[in-house]
Order: structure tokens, then sequence, then C-alpha cells
């Protein structure tokens, strides 16, 4: 099994396809990042949302999503494209890499990141909250926006993704 993410009405930049291990680290470094950098309620939303894409939780091969079913609104659009960019830097640059436990394969991880930045890069505003976008596909958002004691990470509805990966 494998996950996807994908930018289905992109110009050309329409899919990374990683396998589930690769998809647990990519996950557990946005999340990472994203709780680091989050300042406001919707950055740490955005950060909660990474972490909702819990294989830990919901199973292998599940937790793929299109750019168009995060939690974009058009009034804050250029914000949380500018945090996002910033949160895919900071992975980028190990922010937090510390408290996972293991040294990812960054051979392996660093050009889905880039694949990820060009995809958000290209993402416009008009393909942002659409009909059919999901914002939250794996459980709900969570009734309160707390950080993980131990890896110090924005929880989903059901917890930890990085407790949840051990």
């Amino acid at each position: 099994m494998a996950n996807v993410i994908t930018y289905e009405a992109g110009p050309g930049l329409t899919r990374i396809q990683m396998s589930n291990g690769l998809t647990s680290v990519f996950i557990s470094v946005l999340a990472l990042a994203a709780s680091a950098l989050a300042e406001t309620e919707g950055e740490r939303e955005l950060a909660a949302w990474f972490a909702s894409h819990d294989q830990g939780m919901f199973g292998l091969g599940v937790v793929g999503f299109d750019v168009s079913e995060m939690p974009w609104s058009p009034s804050t659009f250029a914000r949380e494209r500018e945090f996002i960019l910033r949160v895919i830097e900071a992975a980028k640059a190990r922010t937090g890499w510390e408290r996972l436990g293991y040294g990812p394969r960054e051979e392996s991880l660093q050009p889905c990141l880039d694949r990820f930045r060009a995809m958000i890069e290209a993402f416009v505003v008009e393909h942002a909250c659409g009909v059919d976008a999901t914002v939250w596909s794996y459980g709900d958002r969570p009734k309160q926006l707390v950080l993980c004691p131990v890896h110090r990470v924005y929880e989903h509805e059901f917890g930890c993704v990085l407790c949840h990966d051990r």
C-alpha cells in the first residue's frame, strides 16, 4: 500500500506517491514544524490537520490527500499558504526532528517535501474550499488544540501522531 498527495487541479504537479513508512515520516516532520511555528488559532489548526493524517490511528495507506482538502479560508488564504511554505522549509531544516526517536532517510524525504512545496506554491485560492473539499477526513477538528506533552505537536482528535507512530 501507499499514500498519494495530489493537486488534481494543478498545472502538471499532480501527485507525490509515498510508501507507508515515508508517509509517516512526511506527516510527522510537517506536524513537528507546523507545531513549532504556529502562533495563531488557524496555524495551530493546520498543525493539527497535518497530525490528523495518522496511519497509526486510521490505518496504513489511507491518509493521502489533495491540497484542496486542506483547511483553507478564502479570506486568509495568502497567510495560510505562506505559513505552509514556512512549515515545509522548517521541516526541510529538520525542525523538531530530535523528538522523532529515529533519523529519517533524507534522500527519500527531502524530494517529497520539495514536490509538496511546488504544489503549495502553485496552489491558487480558486481551488481552495471547494464544494467537495473534506477538511477533516480523519476524525473531527479537535475541540481544543493542545500540544502533546512528550512531542510538542498539536494533537488531532484521537491524540498525538508521534505517540501513535511508536
